[in-house]
């Protein structure tokens, strides 16, 4: 009995061990609380607790509970910072500068209806001052709350000259007007006046600002904001021109080289984006077209966090879209505004509004420019994909393909375009030397989408090149651009797949093919000196002194081909009719 009675008092004992131990629950984000219970969110899984009081949505909570109840509760206070960079599980906040990530961290949206709930994508938007960050014990990101953000500013990397680079050794600068000078993490503020000249350096990891031949030197990220900055060693445009920039610019030092980054309402960035994407010759509905499809793409690649790691969402140059390479005019500036805000949506997002130059008549398919080295692509079904020529059958075969490209007079929707039909002809001395080079860099560059086969066996490198024999189309889509090209040689057979690298194989430029290779348009003058074809729509003749290439349009050919665009807004279309023609089932929202 004695044992028996010890036995039930040890298990009582273990059992209000177990009933009344406290535990602990951190980083718990209230979702519903009411005089009954809370409903929280730890690690988005949701549960119900009873505290003693009731906390606002989205109060983030540390406590300790037990089978009766919860107590110790902490409320955790928020960093309320801006992310500025987030690369590889790292995030740069404002102030507090990098922060790395718990192995669980979790991501909530907190909408405008006070409702809260996981983030299924888990990203946060850079630059935004809608975030929420929380640490844990270990002073690493756990949580994030994030509200809405407004989508009304732009973060863009501005390059140097030529668009060479992102990376600036020295930056050169003359404020038009009185800017603000300011570092926030220093706790620093200057009015620089009006006409200042200021010399900016990388100095080891620091900033040195030269201002009038006051030096003044910086750790972190440092900013100048006001209007017409104008960077004194940066050339764009023809005819060549000094740009400027309103808004803020924004300078960091990562490895000994600057980086600058201006963010601007998304109307003035805009304001440089039309003129320098699409002439003024269309007339204002085409412009109207060119403002909506660049605002939607800007918004688009803004959410991707394409260039988070940057601490922008797109750059200045044709790797987003062209931003500041020609003067603003007047009436690109009115179609701005008379469509501001507005967006082309499908399935409530905004869509990857793609645009090119001008077509060979025909639009292609998303996936067959944009895939990986697999085939594999993401499925973008909000393209027209087809002819744009009268009569709207096509080719089936190489031979009817070479006899499209040659056909000068087919009428179609942007074919007054001089670059509607081009052609270029190698011969084969030129062609091989140009292959020598451009071969060489895409397989540095792109290997998984370069082959080379020697003796109808793969191998890794390219070997010194033999006499070219062939050139061959292993895989065109169906509306006529090439996927796949093959390059055979006495020695190897070397095949090259995508857009650009196929642009990029054949280059007519002296420096790589030793000669002039003019490309011939079916209206103005030749285009001298082109640094990769224009368009991967072509068909290739050979004859006994080398190869002519015979293509159509300038650009990927997906999306809004811009001379059609305005050669519709000439005959008297509307932005809607106009884009309706190249984009299908999207909406026209208006966001802000």
């Amino acid at each position: 009995m004695k044992k028996f009675i010890t036995t039930v008092v040890f298990l009582v004992a273990i059992l209000l061990t177990i009933v009344c131990f406290p535990r602990t629950k951190e980083h718990a984000v209230v979702v519903t609380s009411n005089d009954n219970y809370s409903e929280i969110y730890v690690s988005e899984k949701l549960y119900k607790v009873k505290f003693d009081k009731k906390y606002p949505v989205g109060t983030v909570i540390n406590y300790n509970y037990n089978f009766f109840k919860a107590f110790n509760v902490k409320v955790l206070s928020p960093i309320e910072e801006r992310v500025m960079k987030t690369n590889n599980g790292i995030y740069d906040l404002e102030l507090s500068g990098e922060l790395k990530a718990d192995d669980s961290i979790t991501f909530y949206y907190l909408d405008k209806n006070n409702n809260i709930y996981p983030l299924s994508k888990k990203k946060i938007l850079i630059g935004k001052e809608n975030i929420k960050t929380y640490l844990n014990k270990k002073n690493n990101i756990k949580t994030f709350i994030i509200t809405p953000y407004d989508l009304s500013s732009m973060r863009v990397g501005i390059s140097t000259t030529g668009f060479n680079s992102l990376k600036h050794s020295e930056i050169d600068l003359t404020c038009l007007e009185e800017v603000n000078l300011y570092n926030l993490k220093e706790n620093y503020k200057k009015t620089i006046p009006k006409n200042t000249k200021i010399k900016i350096s990388a100095l080891n990891d620091k900033i040195e600002f030269n201002i009038d031949n006051q030096i003044k030197v910086f750790s972190s990220r440092t900013y100048l904001k006001g209007n017409n900055i104008k960077i004194d060693n940066i050339t764009r445009g023809i005819p060549k021109f000094t740009p400027s920039y309103s808004g803020t610019l924004e300078f960091t030092n990562d490895k000994n080289s600057l980086y600058m980054i201006n963010e601007v309402d998304m109307e003035e960035y805009l304001f440089k984006v039309v003129p320098s994407e699409m002439p003024s010759s269309g007339g204002l509905e085409s412009l109207k077209c060119q403002a909506i499809a660049a605002r939607t793409y800007a918004l688009s690649d803004m959410l991707q966090n394409r260039f988070a790691h940057l601490g922008f969402y797109v750059d200045d140059s044709t790797q987003s879209q062209v931003y500041n390479n020609m003067e603003t005019n007047e009436l690109a500036s009115r179609a701005v505004l008379d469509t501001k805000g507005l967006i082309m949506t499908s399935n409530n997002e905004p869509i990857d509004a793609k645009y090119y130059s001008s077509s060979a008549g025909v639009a292609t398919a998303y996936e067959d420019v944009w895939f990986n080295a697999d085939w594999s692509s993401e499925n973008k079904n909000y393209y027209y994909k087809g002819s744009y020529v009268d009569d709207k059958s096509l080719p089936n075969n190489e031979n009817e393909w070479l006899s499209f490209y040659k056909n000068k007079d087919l009428k179609a929707i942007d074919s007054e375009s001089p670059y509607f039909r081009w052609y270029a002809h190698f011969s084969k001395n030129a062609l091989e030397n140009s292959l020598k080079k451009s071969l060489k860099i895409i397989h540095e560059r792109r290997p998984n989408f370069i082959e080379i086969l020697q003796n109808n066996a793969k191998i890794n490198d390219i070997p010194e090149l033999g006499n070219i024999k062939d050139i061959k189309v292993l895989k065109r889509s169906e509306f006529g651009n090439i996927m796949e090209i093959s390059f055979l040689f006495t020695n190897i057979t070397v095949n090259v797949k995508g857009d650009y690298n196929i642009r990029s194989a054949i280059r007519c430029n002296k420096d790589f093919s030793g000669e002039i290779i003019p490309i011939i348009r079916h209206k103005k003058e030749p285009l001298i000196n082109s640094n990769f074809l224009p368009s991967s729509f072509f068909a290739i003749e050979k004859d006994s002194e080398g190869f002519t290439i015979y293509g159509g349009g300038y650009g990927h050919g997906v999306g809004m081909t811009q001379n059609g665009a305005m050669e519709m807004s000439k005959k008297g279309s509307s932005y809607e009719e106009i884009l309706g023609t190249f984009y299908k089932d999207v909406k026209i929202e208006k966001i802000y």
